[in-house]
């Protein structure tokens, strides 16, 4: 499940729609779809599940893979996918599984 949503996050991550980090993410517009790795500290997500809450935004925790290992980056937490048709299909994706 996480492989395929990996593969999405890369397409938006090659089509710069994508914001990193939480401090980015409070200052993000048009952002569909939040994505918190297991790794993030529990103040982290009580921080996006407020701003999820607020925004009316999917918050989705991801479990089995890190962000470092899909974007291939050093100690990325979390990430918000601003593009509406890549956030749909991630959480499709997502849903299906549970």
């Amino acid at each position: 499940m996480e492989i395929e949503v990996s593969r999405y996050i890369g397409l938006a991550q090659k089509a710069k729609q994508i914001v990193y980090g939480l401090d980015n993410l409070k200052k993000a517009e048009g952002v569909h779809l939040i994505l918190i790795c297991s790794t993030a500290s529990e103040k982290m997500y009580e921080e996006l599940v407020y701003i999820s809450q607020k925004y009316n935004i999917p918050l989705y925790k991801m479990e089995y893979i890190t962000l470092d290992q899909v974007l291939h980056t050093e100690n990325c937490k979390v990430v918000g996918i601003t593009n509406n048709h890549l956030a749909t299909q991630i959480e499709y994706i997502l849903n299906k599984e549970n």
